[in-house]
């Protein structure tokens, strides 16, 4: 198992206090599985689930990545995991006069690795080779 430093995927203040609020409430302790999959506006899009108990062992035998503060665990799918770095995972809060309407989880990408639109969920890696 590695662990990430956490200069490679952040993960806010505000982002790790509401997955800790989500695994209370749904009774839940195993974390959360950060991945991608295609689609999206952009090429892909950004995954954050929680991981359930028949989930967990299939997980930790990919070997993953995983950032952990004192009450969440985040694993980082080993198959996304290249086009991750860089991201910052953040939690907002609706904002009526800052014209923020939803409370959501959001993801902003490394501008040098990565393009993203205005959804917040879907990105195009950067061809680094350029």
């Amino acid at each position: 198992i590695k662990y990430m430093s956490k200069n490679i995927i952040n993960v806010t203040k505000n982002a790790w206090s509401k997955m800790g609020s989500i695994l209370k409430k749904s009774q839940q302790n195993n974390g959360f599985l950060f991945s991608i999959s295609s689609g999206g506006c952009n090429g892909f899009n950004f995954n954050l689930n929680l991981i359930n108990d028949n989930e967990l062992n299939k997980i930790i035998n990919m070997k993953p990545t995983i950032l952990n503060n004192e009450t969440t665990s985040l694993y980082v799918d080993p198959m996304s995991e290249m086009y991750v770095i860089g991201t910052e995972i953040d939690y907002i809060k609706e904002d009526y006069s800052k014209g923020i309407f939803e409370s959501k989880f959001t993801y902003n990408v490394d501008k040098k690795l990565a393009s993203s639109c205005g959804c917040g969920v879907s990105f195009m890696p950067r061809n680094i080779n350029k």
